[in-house]
C-alpha cells in the first residue's frame, strides 16, 4: 500500500478512471457483462471503504481486477464445473494477464498500446454497437464507461430510474453475443464515427438540454469531455477525436456567460466575454489548430475552428466573419 494518504476526491477520481478498464478486463476474460459489472461495483465499494484507511495500493487497477475477479467467480458457482475452471484460472493467472492486448497487438513500448487502454476503447466500441439505438448507446456508455449510476443517468435524462434500468438492460442483452474486440480495420472508421457521435450527443444534451428547467447540465457536459479526453489519449493522432475535444472545450468555456440571473439564455453576441474561461479557450484553440493538421478536415475540426474564432474575439464585432464564411 502507498504510504501517502490521498483525499476522498482523489480516490473517487482514481476509481472512476479505472472502472471501465477493470470492467473491460473482466468482460474480455469471462464474457459475462451483467455479472462482471456487478463484480466491478462490489470491488469499487470495497476500495472506497478500504483505501482511505489503508492507503491506495501500488497497483490499484490490479487490486481492483483481483477483487472483482474473485467476486465474479463467486457469482458463477452455480455451475460446479465452471466454478472450478474459473477459480483455477483466477488463482494461476497474474492480474495483468486479465488485460492482455488483442491478438496481433504488441505490448506498450513495443508498438502496441497498454492493455488497459485497449480495453477501455474496446468497451466504448461495444457500448456504441450498431445494433443499439442512439439512446441505448448513450445510456450504456454512461453506465459502463462513464461509471454513472442508473439513477444518475435517469435524472440526467429526466426519466424514471426503472425506465432507464430497462433501457440499459435491453442494451446489454442486445450486445450479449458480440465479441469483445476492436473492430476490424475495414469497420474502424464507421465504428469510431459512432463512438464520437455518441460523445457529441452526450455533450450536446448537457450543454443544450432538450428537457427540464436547466439549460445546462454540467454533469453530462463534463462527462462527455472526460470521455473524449480518454479517447484522445488512445488515438492522439486522429483528427476527428482532437477536433471533437476542441469543440467541446471551446463551447464549454462560454458556459459562465451563457445564462442570465433568472436562467434566461443570453445570445452569443450579447454575452459578457470577461466571464469566459480563457484557460479553456487557450487549450481549445491549440487543439483546434492541431486537429486541422491531422488529416482531412471533417465536421468536428471545422466546427472547432469556427468556435475558436468566436472565442478569440474580444468583442462580438471583432469576430473574423470573413474567415468563418470562407
Amino acid at each position: 500500500m502507498s504510504a501517502d494518504r490521498t483525499t476522498d476526491d482523489d480516490i473517487e477520481d482514481l476509481l472512476r478512471r479505472h472502472a471501465p478498464q477493470v470492467l473491460g478486463a473482466l468482460v474480455r476474460r469471462y464474457g459475462h457483462f451483467d455479472p462482471a459489472e456487478d463484480a466491478v461495483q462490489e470491488a469499487l465499494i470495497a476500495a472506497a471503504a478500504q483505501w482511505p484507511e489503508d492507503g491506495v495500493p501500488e497497483n490499484p487497477r490490479g487490486w481492483l481486477i483481483r477483487v472483482a475477479s474473485r467476486r465474479l467467480t463467486d457469482r458463477l458457482r452455480s455451475d460446479e464445473a465452471r466454478r472450478r475452471r474459473e477459480e483455477t484460472v483466477a488463482a494461476l493467472t497474474p492480474a495483468d494477464a486479465f488485460v492482455a492486448p488483442p491478438p496481433g497487438e504488441g505490448p506498450a513500448g513495443l508498438g502496441g498500446r497498454a492493455p488497459s487502454e485497449d480495453d477501455t476503447l474496446t468497451l466504448l466500441f461495444l457500448c456504441c454497437h450498431p445494433a443499439l439505438t442512439p439512446a441505448a448507446q448513450i445510456a450504456l456508455t454512461l453506465r459502463a464507461v462513464g461509471g454513472l449510476t442508473t439513477a444518475e443517468i435517469a435524472r440526467a435524462h429526466l426519466v424514471e430510474e426503472a425506465t432507464m434500468a430497462q433501457r440499459i438492460s435491453r442494451a446489454k442483452r442486445a450486445v450479449r453475443g458480440a465479441e469483445f474486440r476492436r473492430p476490424e480495420p475495414e469497420d474502424r472508421d464507421r465504428r469510431l464515427a459512432a463512438v464520437l457521435q455518441v460523445l457529441y450527443l452526450i455533450f450536446n444534451e448537457g450543454y443544450t438540454a432538450t428537457a427540464g428547467p436547466d439549460l445546462h447540465r454540467t454533469d453530462l457536459a463534463r462527462e462527455a469531455i472526460r470521455l473524449t479526453r480518454s479517447v484522445r489519449r488512445l488515438l492522439p493522432h486522429e483528427g476527428r477525436v482532437t477536433g471533437l475535444l476542441a469543440l467541446m472545450v471551446l463551447t464549454e468555456a462560454r458556459t459562465p456567460a451563457r445564462t442570465g440571473p433568472d436562467g434566461e439564455l443570453i445570445p452569443l453576441d450579447e454575452q459578457d466575454r470577461a466571464l469566459w474561461d480563457r484557460t479553456a479557450i487557450a487549450e481549445g484553440t491549440a487543439l483546434a489548430e492541431e486537429a486541422l493538421t491531422q488529416g482531412p478536415a471533417g465536421d468536428y475540426q471545422l466546427q472547432a475552428a469556427i468556435a475558436a474564432l468566436h472565442d478569440e474575439a474580444g468583442r462580438a464585432e471583432d469576430t473574423d466573419w470573413p474567415q468563418i464564411l470562407a
